[in-house]
């Protein structure tokens, strides 16, 4: 799984660090200055590495950046006389972008073929989770926002029943990247429901952004390891 080198990589590491002590240090407007600039650089790094690939997984990854993007600026004025609307609008594009994502490991992986018809026990332990997830969360969630936000966890944990149904499809190195970052990208959406509903937690943005930061990265990188090589 080698990637060779990429300045746009080390760009991303580097404004992910000053994003995230900007978060520590409670920074502002270096916080606006850096969070909008990740996932393009993501989807630059992304387009550079797998360009002229005409494979649908390229596609919704790249798609599914550029809602993440949406998803990112509607959030950062969440906390505007607007809020409630801006934050369902960052719900709704998040949403797009783990339906992009289900789609393009879904097609690499049809569910004929894929790891979940042969055990599927594996959806249990997700299943669960949503379950007594959004019981804990569903008494301080407002009621015009109870529907919206029970479908993005239904869509957040299909997102990641996706890259675990592709488990014979991609080597083990690749696999345990992409469910990771998957994963990742879960635990960072539910960090935002948790402090936003009722449950807030010291440093909510610094694991919010930690988790997201990480988990956009493994995806990504999994993805080009993935588009670089047939098998």
């Amino acid at each position: 799984m080698n990637i060779k080198f990429s300045p746009w990589l080390t760009v991303y590491l580097l404004i992910a660090l000053v994003e995230i002590g900007a978060e520590i240090t409670a920074t502002e407007w270096l916080v606006w200055c850096t969070k909008p600039l990740l996932m393009p650089l993501l989807a630059l790094w992304l387009y550079l590495e797998t360009k002229g690939r005409s494979r649908f997984l390229y596609q919704a990854m790249l798609t599914g950046l550029g809602f993440s993007l949406l998803g990112d600026v509607f959030l950062m004025f969440s906390g505007s006389r607007y809020g409630q609307l801006l934050f369902l609008m960052g719900l709704g594009a998040f949403l797009c972008t783990h339906l992009f994502y289900m789609g393009g490991f879904f097609k690499e992986t049809n569910l004929k073929n894929g790891l979940l018809r042969k055990q599927p026990l594996l959806i249990a332990p997700f299943a669960l989770f949503l379950m007594f997830f959004m019981n804990w969360l569903w008494p301080d969630i407002p009621a015009g926002m109870k529907l919206p936000v029970a479908a993005y966890g239904v869509a957040i944990s299909v997102m990641a029943l996706s890259v675990v149904n592709s488990r014979n499809h991609f080597p083990g190195p690749i696999f345990t990247q992409l469910l990771a970052g998957a994963l990742l990208f879960m635990l960072s959406d539910c960090l935002i429901a948790a402090n936003k509903f009722g449950h807030p937690f010291p440093g909510a943005r610094i694991s919010i952004m930690a988790t997201y930061i990480a988990g956009q990265l493994l995806l990504v990188r999994g993805v080009i390891a993935t588009l670089s090589k047939p098998f």
